[in-house]
């Protein structure tokens, strides 16, 4: 008997062939000098890609029978993925999933292939198939006739393949980047926390489907998916932000809006760039989220009628705020409301003019507050 390793690129078989021993995938094999043997000798040693994919064709229509069958689709995905021909290698791999639910290796295999295709829906598709395989591997029982060692073997097997598994993680989060529509981004976002609530990219998926939904301006899964960010990483700085903004400018949850914004005021500055963020470009980010979380906390003072408090709040976050102008321009247009509350009409004007100065939805309402 020999394993046919050799040219299945991506069979990860673990263990032996036997239901005593804890595995993950099954491994096939053939006896030698069988017309199985042979015809897959045949195969393996053809150069030319039609005469190839001929003998694939043959071995399929004669041979790829029962234990067979498997890998009679294998070698199409194997064909394919040499071929680069990424939508056939996916077709093939499905076909094998068709035929074999657990079959781990062709999971890893559809994975690689939508994600080479830039298939989203298909990357996602089969990170959940795979999800499913593990689920149901961590779940099974030792046989009555087990290795002594099963339990051993069996977590063994899985912990191999935590560079693969890691690896199919990385591709769904990934592919999101390549997703255009914000609900549909969202969505897929959110299917990835819940296929693999334990991996590295759970709370950055669940931070990227808040910031989605923000973006399609859907307020409640926004602050939902944002919730439960904070609920994986209570100091996620993106997620303070956010709900302390929102909450503040709604007027809603003010004492939550309080600690959140406080909170982003504390860990901003020990926060760490996302990989692939440049250090000057995260201290960009960094001083316009902390000018922000000011904002917001001055924007809750001023609903709780603490107008020095908020004034204070204000013009500490306008320095911080002048690289995005809309921002800058909310913050000048409520510390000009502020100053106005408070009859300092000369601070209140100048506020109130720097902001009207500026292209941005709160020229209006500046306007008509520096009327007043």
């Amino acid at each position: 008997m020999r394993k046919l390793t050799w040219f299945l690129t991506f069979l990860l078989v673990l263990g032996v062939a036997s239901t005593a021993r804890a595995q993950l995938g099954k491994p096939i094999s053939t006896k030698a000098g069988t017309p199985e043997d042979k015809a897959l000798d045949e195969i393996s040693s053809t150069t030319d890609p039609a005469q190839k994919l001929a003998l694939i064709d043959k071995f399929n229509a004669e041979l790829a029978h029962d234990e067979y069958a498997v890998l009679g689709l294998d070698l199409y995905v194997s064909y394919y993925s040499d071929a680069k021909n990424y939508p056939k290698m996916a077709e093939y791999a499905e076909k094998i999933l068709t035929v074999d639910p657990d079959n781990y290796s062709a999971a890893l295999r559809l994975a690689n292939a939508q994600f080479e295709a830039g298939n989203v829906a298909g990357v996602i598709e089969a990170g959940e198939k795979l999800s499913g395989i593990l689920t149901r591997y961590k779940a099974q029982a030792a046989p009555a006739d087990a290795d002594p060692n099963w339990a051993t073997l069996h977590k063994q097997s899985l912990d191999d393949q935590k560079d693969q598994i890691t690896y199919v993680q990385n591709v769904m989060f990934n592919s999101l980047y390549k997703e255009q529509a914000p609900a549909d981004r969202a969505a897929y976002a959110e299917r990835i926390v819940a296929a693999f609530p334990d991996s590295p990219y759970a709370v950055p998926s669940e931070v990227m489907a808040a910031n989605a939904y923000q973006q399609a301006q859907n307020n409640p899964k926004m602050v939902a998916a944002a919730e439960k960010v904070l609920t994986m990483d209570a100091n996620s700085a993106d997620m303070l932000v956010l709900l302390a903004d929102y909450y503040s400018s709604s007027g809603e949850q003010l004492d939550k809006a309080l600690a959140y914004a406080k909170k982003a005021i504390q860990v901003l500055p020990a926060a760490k760039a996302p990989q692939g963020v440049s250090d000057d470009q995260w201290k960009i980010q960094v001083t316009l989220q902390t000018g922000a979380a000011w904002s917001a906390k001055g924007q809750v003072l001023i609903n709780k009628n603490d107008l020095e408090g908020a004034a204070t709040a204000f013009r500490t976050a306008s320095p911080l705020l002048k690289g995005e102008v809309n921002a800058y321009a909310r913050n000048l247009y409520r510390l000009g409301f502020t100053y106005a509350r408070q009859k300092k009409i000369p601070e209140a004007t100048a506020a109130l003019n720097e902001c009207i100065s500026l292209n941005t939805p709160f020229k209006a309402p500046a306007q008509q507050t520096l009327t007043q």
